[in-house]
């Protein structure tokens, strides 16, 4: 019987022991990455390299969206009417959000590719 994947699995990808797991998640990272890399040949011969990166870009995204939160009073606030300004800093921190969840799976992920399993537990 398959170990339940862990705590904050994707839901739409199988779990690491499921016999369609190694055929989707190649196609799984590669959505949540830039679309440029479903160019790259090597990047599907490779899902580990794959996971890897996406993490790498995740980690990149989610810095700069904090950056973005911290900067933008002092960059933006001659932009952005002062009405709208609180809409602005709650979309940067819902991507944030997004952002960290997709960056918590990458990781699951990555470690299910590396060979890591998962024991349920009581």
């Amino acid at each position: 019987m398959p170990a339940a994947p862990p705590p904050g699995w994707p839901g739409d990808l199988p779990g690491p022991d499921a016999a369609e797991f190694g055929d989707r998640v190649t196609n799984w990272l590669l959505d949540r990455g830039p679309g440029e890399w479903r160019s790259h040949p090597v990047l599907r011969r490779h899902p580990r390299a794959l996971s890897r990166l996406l993490i790498h870009h995740l980690d990149a995204r989610l810095a700069g969206l904090r950056t973005s939160y911290s900067a933008a009073r002092r960059e933006l606030a001659d932009v952005v009417p002062g009405a709208e300004f609180a809409d602005l800093l709650a979309a940067i921190e819902a991507d944030g959000v997004v952002t960290t969840e997709m960056l918590r799976q990458a990781r699951l992920v990555d470690e299910a590719l590396s060979g890591r399993r998962w024991r349920s537990r009581l």
